[in-house]
């Protein structure tokens, strides 16, 4: 066996050094960009829900996201929840959030006619600490018309963009919304019996839905209008620090007897399952579209090394003919293509974790729902090479068994 290995790879890097240079480089360029097919297909329509799942993560749920229990309207002990979170060396920051749902009417002044239907839609107000809220999740970023809430002012908003009809014409839906509202325009606000004036201070537009559809005012002036005298809040985002493990943060959390209070989760146990199910599809259809191109690659291989065996059909009968076995020669084409697999995969894998990973990363693509990224898990990546690789050897082989098998008499005197 040794020895066969030994002659099969003198034979095939033989083949390897006298074949044409720009055939050898148009077959690795092939299998290249067949390798890069299975990372980058798959890596990028997985990458549409890894840029959402990043956006809902960061804009929203943070590391660990504190709600109320199932059977409460309100986390119970929210200070103390609170005073725990100030304490703990493993939170960098965290915000409180209050919410509740509400009846807003934009353009009360200027109608004229009472007849008119107002312009009105059932909205959900979030409360915070304008401050801790933008050290947790940074929206002040998102901020695309106006200026961020100042702490020290009352009667001012943040408006999401998905309740505008500016930012949602030809979205579904897109009829509950308000009409021609800029920052500097008034809105009435209803909870309950209790009305007031508000001015949208400015406009958030960012690609998660969670945060955009809603309104965002100081926390006093939520509670004050909806008359929330116990300071129990509804939701806790935090922000970890980057060492800390959210899982065993969490546990701890529970072991301090905050369990029975709220719902503590981390942020892959409070992803929305939809994403989670749409991540699955996405991974499959990336791997079917890779195997088409696994398939198309290994043609490719099978048909380069037939022809070349076909065209050293003399040389193989002779090489039989003095004495060299068949499997010698059947293992010279196989490592032949091994090597084409190896040096095509390789440059795959430097292109993708050199270059495009990094690139995607700080120029994620803009689509409707999410800023769309490369992901490319390196075990994932070997598993791909591992089928390449298998299937590159069979192509490879194949050809050459059925050159070789002809009788050495035929090959020399190039019979068929």
């Amino acid at each position: 066996m040794l020895r066969t290995l030994r002659i099969g790879l003198l034979l095939g890097l033989r083949q390897i050094q006298r074949a044409n240079i720009w055939t050898t480089s148009l077959i690795i360029f092939v299998m290249a960009i067949t390798f890069l097919n299975l990372i980058a297909v798959s890596g990028i329509l997985v990458g549409l829900i890894v840029g959402s799942e990043r956006a809902v993560q960061s804009k929203s749920i943070g590391d660990i996201i504190i709600t109320e229990r199932d059977d409460e309207e309100t986390i119970l002990q929210t200070q103390r929840f609170a005073q725990e979170l100030a304490l703990a060396p493993e939170v960098d920051t965290y915000t409180v959030r209050f919410t509740a749902s509400a009846l807003v009417e934009a353009n009360y002044t200027t109608r004229t006619d009472l007849s008119e239907k107002a312009n009105t839609i059932n909205g959900r107000l979030v409360g915070v600490d304008p401050a801790a809220e933008d050290s947790v999740t940074k929206i002040s970023e998102n901020v695309v018309e106006g200026e961020y809430l100042d702490p020290s002012e009352d009667g001012y908003v943040l408006v999401g963009s998905r309740i505008l009809d500016r930012y949602t014409e030809g979205l579904p839906d897109s009829e509950d919304t308000l009409k021609d509202m800029y920052p500097g325009d008034k809105i009435l606000i209803t909870i309950g019996e209790a009305t007031k004036e508000f001015t949208i201070k400015g406009i958030l537009d960012l690609k998660v839905d969670e945060v955009s559809a809603k309104i965002f005012m100081p926390e006093r002036e939520l509670r004050r209008l909806s008359d929330n005298i116990d300071r129990n809040a509804n939701e806790i985002s935090i922000k970890l620090k980057q060492s800390t493990d959210p899982i065993a943060f969490k546990e701890s959390l529970v072991r301090a007897g905050l369990g029975e209070y709220a719902k503590i989760r981390t942020f892959d146990e409070a992803l929305p399952k939809f994403l989670i199910d749409i991540k699955k599809t996405f991974n499959i259809l990336g791997i079917f579209i890779g195997a088409i191109g696994i398939v198309v690659a290994s043609i490719t291989i099978f048909i380069i090394i037939f022809i070349n065996a076909l065209s050293r059909q003399r040389q193989i009968g002779i090489l039989k003919g003095i004495g060299i076995e068949r499997h010698v020669i059947e293992v010279a084409y196989v490592l032949q293509a091994a090597f084409y697999a190896v040096t095509g995969a390789t440059i795959g894998t430097l292109i993708t974790y050199g270059f495009l990973v990094g690139f995607f990363d700080r120029n994620p693509i803009d689509f409707p729902f999410s800023d769309g990224i490369l992901v490319a898990d390196p075990m994932s990546t070997l598993t791909r090479f591992g089928i390449l690789f298998v299937i590159t050897l069979f192509a490879g082989f194949l050809p050459a068994w059925i050159i070789v098998k002809q009788n050495t008499l035929n090959s020399i005197l190039g019979r068929k």
